[in-house]
Parts: C-alpha cells; structure tokens; sequence
C-alpha cells in the first residue's frame, strides 16, 4: 500500500460535485463536466467572451481556483496610487466576473503573481506579502500597521483576516532569511494540508528561504533547507502529491536551469540538470518567469514558461517527478503572449483543467483565462476514502467519526495516526481496523496533538486513498477584539469555538515594540503622512514577554485585565505616549491541548470594516460599520490624493457618526480611523475610491 496521501485535494471538489448531483467518474473526474469536451493537448481562451467581459484589472496581481465554491478568485495587483486592494471572483462556466467587497483588505500590493494559494480543506485564499510600494505616496500606518506574513481570505463569509502569526519581530522581510514579498512564490501542500513559500525579494534582496503555513493552527514556520538554490523570485512551483515533494524551476532574474526537489524528512534541496528541459535561462531583461501547477489526476506537474526574447511567447512542459523527466508538449495552441509578471496557474480536479489567468502583452493589454487538458486518467477501481472525519477528544482519549463515501459500502476502515508538533511533520502509522464508521483511541498524552486520517478497504482488499486529516487540537480561535475601558483595565473578547469538546481559553500578553511616525518626510518612494499633533503608531516592530494571565482555562469568552497600565509608559512605547499591549487567545479542548495562536489584536483601535462609498452630484459620501470596540470616541477621515501629494486629515476632531460626506474634486481615495477614550488613534480601514469604480462588475452604487 503506497504511503502517499493524494486525496484531499480531490475529495474536496468531488464532496462538493456530488451535493450538487454530479455522479463520480474515473479517478475523480466528474460526470456533466461542462467542459467535457475539452481538447488535450490545447490551450482553450475562456474569458473575455461575448457578454461576459474581463474587468481591466491591472497586472502583478495573485489568483487560485476555489474548488469548494467553482470560482477564480484574483487579488491585489496595480488599481491606481497606492494599488492593490481589488478583490474579484470569476465563474469559469458563464465567464461572469464579480467585485467583492469584504470586511477589510491586506496593504495593496502589487508584484504578487504566483505569490498566493487557495487551502481547499479550510477554505481560505492564503495571501503571503506582497509588495506594498505604493509606487510612492505612502500612508505609512496605512500600511505598516496591516503589515503580516499571512492575510486569509474566507470567501464564504467574505471575509478577511490578518492571521498575524510569529514571527511577531518582522523577520519574515528583513534579512535574507526572511520571507520574499516581491514576487515570491507559492503552492498548496495537499499531503499535509499546508500551504508553503518559496523565494522573493525582500529588504535585503533575493532570498530562497522556504516556509510552511498552517491555517488550521496558525502556524508559520521556516523549513530547513540545506543545499539550497540560489536566492531568486519569480520562480515557479508545485507540490508533487503523489511522490510527496515539492518541485521548482527557474526564476525571473537568473539562469538556473536545473529542476529542483525537496523533502520534508530530508530537510534539503536536490538539483538535478536535465535534458531535456524548459528553457530557463536569462534572455534580456528577464528569465522564463515560470509557473508550475500539479496535476494529481494524471500525476504531473505542469510548466508554463516565458519567453522574454520572443515577444513573451509562451512555452507548455511536463515533468513526470518520479522519472525525473521533461516533455515539451507542444500544444494545438498556446496562450496568447504574455507581459513579464502576469500569469497565475492552478488545477481543477472536478473539471480536470489546469487554468490560466493571463495578461496578454501584444496590443492592447488584455486580461485572460486559458484552459489546457493534459490527459483523461484511467479507471481507479479503488473504493473512495471516507469523508467528514472528526475528532472529539476527552481526558486522556479522542472518539474519530467519519461517514462513508458515496457508492458501495467498505467493507471495514483502516485508521492511521501520527504524533507531530507541526503538519508537515506528520508521519502516519496504522492505528486500527474497524468496520464500524467510528473509533475511540485511548491512552493519549494530555496537550500533545495527534493527526488522524482513514481510508476504506473494498471486498477484494483493495485500500483507498486516506481522506482529510483531523486533530485532537482546536482549530486556532478568531480574532479577539480589544476594548481599552481605562488605561488600567482592558477588557478583551472573542468568539466562543463551535467544537463540542473545548474546555476553556488561555489569554496571553505580550509588550509591543511599536514604531511611530510624526510627520512623512514626503516625495516619492517615501511615507506620505500627514504632521500629527503627536506620534502616533504606524507600526509593529516586535512582540515581546508574552505570558499567560489565567491559571486555569476560562469558560467564558471575556477577560478583564486589571493587572495593566497603559499609562505606564515603558521603552518599547519610544515617543508614543502610552504602553501597547498585545493580546492572544488560545482554545483548549478536553485532552488540555492548546490550539495555535489568535491572531494578536493591540490596545489602540482596530480599523473601521466595511467602509463603502458612493458618488452623489460630485460628493463622496462614505459609511462604515461601528467599531466592536467599546468606548470609541469617535473617527477620522483621511484623503490620500492620487498625484503626488500628502495624505491629509479631513477632520481634526473625531466625529461621532459612521457616515461622512465631502466634496474632493477629483479621483482620491479615503480612510477611516477609530479614536478611543485616551484619544489613541487607532488603525487606518483599507481604502475607499472617490469617481474610480468598476462599474459593471458589481450591483448597487456602493463600492471600495
């Protein structure tokens, strides 16, 4: 029985097929696909099309299939000064184009292409940093404060999160250690239902530094990778799940031409020098600017290369990982020719289509979709994994439950379990047998985690691929929100867990080395802040002295700090004239095991969400939501002008209103800021436009 778990992926989209009333295929390709009678070896143009327009969009912007819900989502990227707050979604069957409008937005960023990934098993868009340069005329806490390795997009509630994870220092932008934030690179891990980040520049220029994120737990850490690659961006890669490796090749900048592997287990890359192979060498200006994507229907990884001394012509490889081996596929058709960082790749399994998104170069600049059918797999006589896996755990032992695939019944379960610290650590063993959907696993260590998967064994003895893991750990706890009461009693609050077996929460406390701005010195490629009557915050520099402040887990989901005073001023507040604090919570269920980190909310204000404007007769008329936070003073409105000038403060004294209106007199963008009872300027909203908006891609006149 092989080891290697390539079903999660495809269970996904197949679970959700099915509800929808499609009937299961060969190798989980679906029946009524409507794109059955996709050619192969072809590269099919699917959006624009009559009726259904593409919004230009700009380019350098990210994009990955959502299989939970069949749609394209495509974010950030180059919308104006400072760029890179859309958000849009793309039916691929009618070719509609929608705007989102969620909650809040990540810093706009642009040079993101190829940088971020959707997570099919918790349903999120995972977006790693990207480059927020404004191209100049920087709001700096417009930015800096949003500043994350990890933004997670939840395209269900349409909804935004900072994940904050650690590192808390900043790290992860500066050394060459650190994690990439100018054209990066990322894939999605569905072995071990992670997402991983390759590459990149950063403060310090290139780095090949690879890290692993795990939504479920919040957990953010730096692989090790010995042997590595040398430091590059704009590379391409792939997560091979059915010879559990991750794949890359080339890069924007360099002329690296060897294919690249790694393992987790070995912890160090592996170059190999193959012939054939994509050309990978820098012609002018740039190298190939590859993207891979995995095919785990047909068990290939995908290459789609560019070729910058031939007008951006662009090239089809596959690699077979286990023979380590290249095919130039030499389509029917290619994609048009495509700009130099404009091109993010994915596959669809219930549709068993990879799928393009495109900025073609020739003419006028045109944003595309492209489908490619590499193969039709062959028959898999295998029973299908179960589905629904849970896990409820209890003082020293966790009940597993799961339900059958749809078809005929197993004739008896196989269980595995491992014992890991992090996902991608899990090596899984044999558990149990079971005919019986359900097992108790007994005898376990309190506070440690411990994964599960199952798979099905038929009549003839045939096993399965396992299906989705669980764990005897809570999923992490959303973010709390902060309410300063006082300067000497803060009150914190979150959302109780919907898991059965949680037992109480942890809430930690951490000192916050901020960084403050007075006045942006101006000009471009510089902060563009308007002058304070005092330093106000604008960034975080480190969390430190983080330490639990109950003995024992709290029922509740409310804790009041009075053991605090902001007042009290320490040297992490540098001119700041108020200590900040950070605050975390954790869930613990019933075996005492923790889950992973909140994200961290501070004691100044959180932004304002959902800021919406619309134009009236030449005002700007903008609206907001209240803030969660108690004791709000009021808010201020900023104006960050399009040309080349400083933001500035619309209104002095906070307002008591969530509404505004006022006259800007030409294109500009605005911001809402949340003051408290000390007078603490809290965190800029995302941006709204004034007389800029994408008027037929979403319904109503409100918008962002």
């Amino acid at each position: 029985m092989s080891p290697v778990l390539r079903w999660p992926l495809i269970s996904a989209c197949l679970s959700w097929a099915i509800a929808c009333g499609f009937q299961p295929a060969a190798a989980g390709v679906v029946d009524k696909n409507p794109f059955a009678d996709h050619p192969l070896n072809e590269w099919v143009l699917q959006s624009p099309r009559d009726g259904a327009p593409i919004p230009d969009f700009g380019w350098e912007g990210s994009g990955s299939w959502d299989p939970v819900r069949r749609q394209w989502i495509h974010y950030g990227g180059h919308d104006g000064t400072p760029q890179g707050f859309i958000l849009f979604t793309a039916d691929l069957v009618t070719g509609k184009w929608r705007q989102k409008f969620p909650n809040t937005s990540p810093p706009g960023v642009c040079c993101v292409d190829g940088t971020n990934v959707f997570d099919p098993v918790n349903g999120r868009f995972i977006a790693f940093p990207g480059g927020w340069l404004g191209h100049g005329w920087q709001f700096s806490r417009g930015v800096k404060l949003k500043d994350s390795p990890v933004w997670a997009y939840d395209p269900a509630a349409n909804r935004w999160t900072n994940m904050r994870p650690a590192p808390y220092t900043g790290g992860h932008r500066s050394s060459r250690e650190g994690m990439g934030y100018l054209n990066g690179t990322a894939t999605y891990d569905s072995n071990h239902e992670v997402a991983l980040s390759f590459g990149g520049q950063n403060s310090t220029g290139g780095t090949n530094s690879l890290w692993a994120y795990d939504v479920y737990a919040n957990d953010l850490q730096r692989l090790p990778a010995a042997d590595p690659p040398s430091p590059r961006d704009g590379t391409g890669v792939c997560y091979d799940e059915a010879h559990d490796c991750l794949v890359m090749f080339g890069s924007q900048y360099g002329s690296d031409e060897r294919t690249w592997i790694y393992r987790y287990d070995a912890g160090r890359w592996e170059g190999h020098d193959l012939e054939p192979r994509p050309p990978g060498a820098k012609a002018r200006t740039y190298s190939t600017i590859p993207r891979l994507a995995y095919d785990p229907l047909n068990k290939v990884c995908l290459c789609l290369v560019r070729l910058d001394g031939a007008g951006g012509r662009l090239d089809t490889w596959a690699l077979d990982a286990g023979k380590l081996e290249w095919r130039k596929m030499e389509p029917q058709r290619e994609p048009d020719p495509s700009m130099s960082r404009a091109r993010n790749l994915s596959f669809i399994s219930e549709y068993n289509l990879f799928i393009l998104e495109n900025q073609a170069s020739e003419g006028r600049r045109s944003n595309q979709l492209w489908t490619y059918r590499y193969a039709v797999p062959a028959e898999d006589p295998r029973p299908r994994p179960p589905v629904d896996l849970s896990v409820v755990t209890a003082d020293d032992r966790a009940t597993l439950s799961w339900k059958p695939a749809e078809g005929p019944r197993p004739a008896k379960y196989r269980v595995y379990r491992a014992q890991a610290e992090h996902a991608w650590l899990t090596k899984f063993e044999p558990l149990a047998e079971t005919d019986a959907p359900t097992h108790v696993d007994a005898g376990l260590e309190r506070g440690k985690t411990y994964f599960y998967q199952v798979a099905a064994i038929d009549a003839e003895g045939r096993e399965s691929d396992r299906g989705r893991q669980a764990r005897t750990q809570p999923r992490v706890v959303e973010t709390p929100v902060v309410r300063v009461l006082a300067a000497d009693r803060i009150e914190v609050a979150w959302p109780k867990s919907a898991a059965p077996d949680i037992a109480g929460y942890d809430v930690y406390r951490g000192d916050v080395r901020v960084s403050t701005v007075t006045k942006g010195p101006g000009g471009a490629w510089r902060d563009n802040d308007p002058e304070y009557p005092e330093p106000l915050v604008n960034g975080v520099r480190d969390i430190r002295n983080i330490r639990k402040l109950n003995d024992q887990p709290l029922a509740e989901s409310r804790y009041v700090d009075t053991q605090v005073d902001l007042a009290e001023k320490d040297a992490d507040a540098g001119d700041y004239r108020y200590s900040v604090k950070a605050y975390i919570v954790r869930a613990v269920n019933r075996l005492g095991t923790e889950s992973g980190p909140s994200p961290y909310a501070l004691t100044i204000p959180a932004e304002p969400q959902h800021v919406l404007l619309r134009e009236r007769s030449g005002d700007a008329e903008i609206k907001w939501e209240p803030s969660p936070e108690r004791e709000i003073a009021g808010y201020r409105v900023y104006k960050l002008d399009r040309a080349g000038r400083m933001v500035e403060r619309v209104t002095d004294d906070p307002i008591q209103t969530t509404t505004f209106t006022h006259v800007p007199g030409h294109m500009t963008r605005y911001v809402v800021t949340a003051v408290d009872k000390l007078g603490q300027e809290g965190q800029p909203s995302s941006p709204v436009w004034f007389n800029k908006a994408y008027l037929g891609f979403f319904e109503g006149e409100w918008h962002q």
